[in-house]
C-alpha cells in the first residue's frame, strides 16, 4: 500500500469516527430530557448503513500487515490493542450509564453488552483470519456465505450483525490482496456514489436497511465510491487533523461514549439552550475530551496503558490504532 493510500484511509476513518461521535450523542441527550431532533435523526439515519460497515472494511484493508507477523506477536498485539481497551472501557461505559453490575461485568468478554461491541467483533475477526490463512480458504465464498447467513441468523447477541460485518472485514482484505482499489473506473465510481446516496436517503426517510443482507450492495456502493475518490485525495491542514483522528481512532471510539453521558448530566442543569444546540455542545465537548486523552496518551504511560496493555508489560510503548 502506498503512503498516499495510508493517508486517505486515515482520513476516511477519521470521518466515520466523527459520524459515530455525533450519532452516539442521541441516547445521552435524550436520557437527560432533551428532544432528539428529527433533523439530526435524519442525518444519523442517512449514514447508518455506512458507518460501521465502512470502518470494518477499512480495518480489513490493514489485515495483511498483521498477517505478516508470527502467531504469538499477532495474537498478543490484537489482545493488547483491541480486546484490552474493550474490557477496560466497557467498565467505564457501564459506570457512565449506571449499570456497572456483576452481571454485565461477567457478560462483557463473551457477549459485549455495550456500545463497544465493534471492538469485540474486530478482535474476533482477527482471530478468525488466522484460521482462514492457516487453511488457505478462499475469501469470496466466505464473504458471500457470511452475508447470506446474516439474513437467517438471529439478532440475539448480535449474531446476524457479526456475520454481516465479517463480510466487510474480509472484503477490505480482498481488495488489498488483489489490488482492486486502483482499478475502479470513473463511471463505476460515480454510479456507486449515486446508489449510496439513494440508499442513505432510503435509510433516512423510508425504512431501515442497516445490517440487511438484501441491501448490502448499498454500503458496498459507498465503499466503491470511496475507493474511486481516494485517488483524488490531497492532504491539507484540516484533512491532516482528520487523519490524526483516524490514526488514533481507538481513543476517540472508546472515550466519547462515557463522555457523552457525563457531559450531558453536567450541562443539563447549567445551561438553558434548545435541544439541537445542546446536542451539538455534547458532541463537540465529548470529542474534545477524546482529544485530551489522546494528547495525554502520548506523554503519560498510565494514560497510554488504558489503550495499550503492552505499556504495562514493559513491551514497546509505541502506540498504534486498534485496526493496525
Amino acid at each position: 500500500m502506498s503512503k498516499q493510500r495510508v493517508h486517505w484511509m486515515d482520513f476516511e476513518r477519521g470521518i466515520f469516527i466523527f459520524l459515530v461521535v455525533f450519532f452516539h450523542a442521541a441516547p445521552a441527550v435524550t436520557a437527560v430530557g432533551f428532544e432528539y431532533s428529527p433533523a439530526f435523526k435524519a442525518i444519523n439515519d442517512f449514514f447508518l448503513p455506512f458507518r460501521m460497515s465502512c470502518l470494518m472494511f477499512l480495518s480489513g484493508m490493514l489485515l495483511h500487515k498483521s498477517l505478516g507477523k508470527s502467531f504469538k506477536p499477532y495474537v498478543w498485539g490484537k489482545f493488547a490493542l483491541i480486546f484490552w481497551p474493550f474490557l477496560i472501557w466497557s467498565m467505564v461505559v457501564y459506570t457512565a450509564e449506571g449499570r456497572l453490575t456483576l452481571e454485565f461485568i461477567l457478560k462483557t468478554p463473551i457477549s459485549a453488552p455495550s456500545f463497544l461491541w465493534y471492538l469485540w467483533f474486530l478482535f474476533a475477526y482477527y482471530i478468525l483470519a488466522l484460521g482462514l490463512r492457516r487453511f488457505s480458504l478462499p475469501l469470496i465464498p466466505i464473504i458471500v456465505g457470511s452475508l447470506i447467513l446474516s439474513a437467517f441468523l438471529p439478532e440475539f447477541l448480535r449474531i446476524n450483525r457479526f456475520a454481516f460485518l465479517f463480510a466487510f472485514f474480509l472484503s477490505g482484505h480482498l481488495v488489498i490482496e488483489k489490488g482492486l482499489a486502483e482499478k475502479i473506473p470513473t463511471a463505476l465510481g460515480l454510479a456507486a456514489l449515486g446508489v449510496a446516496i439513494a440508499g442513505g436517503l432510503t435509510s433516512a426517510f423510508a425504512f431501515s436497511i442497516n445490517y440487511n443482507a438484501v441491501f448490502a450492495f448499498i454500503p458496498f456502493a459507498m465503499i466503491i465510491a470511496i475507493l474511486w475518490a481516494a485517488r483524488y485525495y490531497r492532504r491539507n491542514p484540516v484533512s491532516a487533523f482528520v487523519e490524526w483522528v483516524g490514526r488514533n481512532s481507538i481513543v476517540f471510539y472508546v472515550v466519547h461514549l462515557p463522555a457523552h453521558f457525563w457531559i450531558s448530566r453536567a450541562l443539563v442543569d447549567v445551561i438553558d439552550v434548545p435541544s439541537n444546540l445542546f446536542y451539538i455542545l455534547v458532541s463537540v465537548s465529548s470529542f474534545l475530551v477524546a482529544v485530551l486523552f489522546q494528547v495525554a496518551r502520548q506523554y503519560f504511560a498510565p494514560v497510554a496503558a488504558l489503550f495499550d496493555l503492552r505499556v504495562l508489560t514493559r513491551r514497546s510503548p509505541r502506540l498504534e490504532q486498534a485496526s493496525s
